[in-house]
């Protein structure tokens, strides 16, 4: 009986826990996001039946099962990501309201043990969460009656989203014990995983598959969510090696890869406990004046890079043009940390360019296949080529993802924040305008996520250059340039089309794409920051506006680039996920590139333009309707 009133008082009658769930559960705001979150699984679930045709009288039972089966990873996938991104968006509002009422101080005056207090908080923070996957889990039950899906598919898919919360939830609470941050510091672990999720799913695509000659999971797939759904959903085509392939393994690494399932869910939910166990020891001591983890590690990294400790010891700078664009690209990221995560990532990505085109220059990256219906000729590095695009494709795309997200959740803040702290009532005092104020926020958000733009960017331009490189020095016996991009017809007929490594201007076409989309990040981040009052609602709406944006146009262009030319990779560039590749690989994804590659290249040239006007054009009227409507959107948000 002792025993069961100490494990209540754990979980589920812990005080915070309760507190939490009691005050946190009627907000709106959290009821607002539970049914917009069960909207989009409707949607989901409706158009893709209706996409299927299964809706449709005399529909044969083969059909209903694909569809089912093909519903069922869809809504997984939703399910998983969804959990990725809005899970940490309920910490970081609880973080920063426990920062700014110093609830932790208060907590360790109580009789509360640490654990009490550190699971109190995290149970009652993933009570929302849980309260999410609970809303889809009639959408995913009734699929098994199609047939295609197991029963025991539901549960996996929801014990994996259930462990990736918990995992995601821990390392928040973590962040919130250590005072490291607050809610910048959630965002950027937000940003971290997304990047992660993104370029391990484009990793095992796009390279460790086609390397593998058998349909079986590789070593990231216990290590993946997404991986992990796959390899249950489809089966024989993504499955786990069998006992006789992994028998001169070691025994823990033959569970790892037979078991993808149980590995995910023993590691995730065994780091998840030691991080908790971990919290519940330093939460007193970091609470008894011993401070937080960002002042202890920002010292010396800010002596390091030379920061100042105060605006007495640097010089007073000089604000130049509009104020609102110059505070928000000069005082952003000043900490220490802030800006060793910027130039780091940025630093790091070209370095890990540059290994890659040193890798391909040495010959020894592993040799994709050729496509089907081609052949390798003899002297030509085009399987190595494929290996090198497939590489910078899953790079560029895991930096693309970043860069959005990052100008996602900044832009979805700038003004919430602002009107929380009562900085922006201060602003409406001074002559700043709401067009001065709208577009000033647009400017120097852009200018601010410069560094990170210059991953993506210099990447590409870094594969540009050494092709360039390599072709002028092509008469003084330089490395091949060319590789064979089609083969048509075989022996003495074959017809060989040479192509470039990598376009030249390849970056400046991603420039001229990327920039105006981060540009529509951020103003409709903007735009969604004004009429909410929380931060979590902007975010939420942002991320509900720019995912089916790029969603919706790589579905309809991606297709399109490979079969009709011209119009075809116009529309493809549309979508940084599909567009992205494109500029990497024409030859292979831009119908009619490899017949003339000069036309191919001014196609290409006009498509980035267009995708650069429509999205100028949008960001125009969104800004111009935001500046237009901002007086009374403020007011009707501030009398809410």
């Amino acid at each position: 009986m002792l025993l069961y009133r100490i494990v209540a008082s754990w979980l589920w009658d812990n005080p915070v826990a309760r507190r939490i769930v009691g005050g946190a559960g009627r907000r709106a705001d959290h009821l607002a996001v539970r049914m917009g979150v069960l909207l989009v699984g409707v949607t989901l679930t409706v158009g893709s039946l209706l996409y299927a045709g299964v809706l449709e009288p005399g529909v044969e039972l083969a059909s209903l099962a694909a569809a089912g089966t093909r519903l069922f990873a869809l809504l997984a996938y939703a399910q998983v990501l969804g959990v990725c991104l809005l899970a940490p968006l309920f910490m970081a509002g609880a973080i920063a309201s426990e920062r700014q009422g110093r609830t932790w101080d208060v907590l360790l005056t109580t009789p509360l043990s640490n654990l009490q207090v550190v699971l109190g908080s995290l149970l009652g923070r993933l009570f929302f969460v849980f309260a999410l996957l609970t809303a889809w889990l009639p959408l995913v039950a009734v699929l098994p009656l199609f047939g295609g899906v197991r029963p025991a598919a539901v549960a996996e898919s929801f014990a994996v989203a259930a462990a990736t919360a918990t995992l995601v939830g821990a390392v928040a609470v973590s962040l919130s014990v250590a005072r490291v941050g607050g809610r910048a510091a959630v965002y950027g672990f937000v940003v971290a995983v997304a990047a992660l999720l993104a370029g391990g799913y484009a990793l095992d695509r796009l390279l460790l598959r086609p390397l593998n000659p058998t349909p079986y999971t590789t070593w990231l797939t216990g290590l993946h969510p997404l991986l992990v759904l796959e390899s249950r959903v489809l089966g024989e085509g993504y499955r786990p090696p069998p006992a006789a392939a992994v028998a001169g393994l070691p025994g823990l690494a033959r569970w790892f890869l037979t078991e993808p399932l149980q590995a995910y869910l023993a590691w995730t939910l065994g780091l998840a406990a030691c991080l908790v166990l971990a919290s519940a020891v330093l939460v007193r001591r970091l609470g008894q004046g011993l401070g937080g983890l960002t002042t202890r590690l920002s010292g010396p990294l800010g002596r390091a890079l030379r920061l100042g400790r105060g605006s007495r010891d640097r010089p007073a700078r000089e604000v130049t043009g509009n104020p609102v664009a110059w505070a928000e690209a000069n005082t952003r990221g000043k900490m220490a940390l802030g800006i060793l995560a910027r130039w780091g990532f940025t630093l790091g990505s070209l370095a890990a360019a540059a290994g890659l085109l040193l890798a391909y220059h040495g010959r020894v990256l592993p040799e994709l296949p050729p496509p089907a219906g081609g052949a390798a000729l003899a002297g030509v590095a085009d399987e190595q080529v494929r290996t090198l695009h497939a590489a910078l494709s899953v790079l560029l795309l895991a930096q693309v993802a970043v860069v959005s997200l990052v100008a996602v959740y900044l832009s979805a803040g700038a003004v919430s924040r602002e009107r929380e702290d009562g900085t922006l009532d201060v602003l409406l005092t001074t002559p700043i305008t709401p067009a001065d104020y709208v577009w000033g926020k647009l400017r120097g958000l852009v200018r601010f996520l410069a560094v990170l733009l210059a991953a993506p960017v210099g990447t590409l331009g870094l594969a540009g250059g050494y092709a360039l490189v390599a072709w002028l020095a092509r008469d003084a016996g330089g490395y091949p340039h060319r590789w064979v991009a089609e083969v048509s017809g075989s022996g003495a007929a074959a017809m060989v089309t040479p192509a470039w490594v990598v376009l030249p201007e390849a970056a400046l076409l991603l420039a001229l794409v990327l920039v105006p989309f981060v540009a529509l990040c951020v103003a409709v981040g903007m735009a969604w920051s004004l009429r909410s009052r929380g931060v979590l609602s902007a975010v939420t709406a942002t991320l509900g506006v720019i995912a089916p944006v790029v969603l919706v146009t790589g579905l309809c262009g991606a297709p399109v680039a490979g079969r009709v030319p011209l119009l075809g990779p116009m529309l493809n560039a549309l979508s940084p996920a599909t567009g992205v590749p494109m500029l990497v690989n024409p030859y292979g994804l831009a119908a009619g590139f490899p017949a003339d590659p000069s036309l191919g290249r001014i196609v290409l040239l006009a498509a980035a333009t267009l995708a650069a006007g429509v999205y100028g054009v949008v960001v125009y009227g969104l800004v111009a309707h935001t500046v237009s409507t901002f007086d009374q959107t403020l007011r009707a948000t501030q009398s809410a």
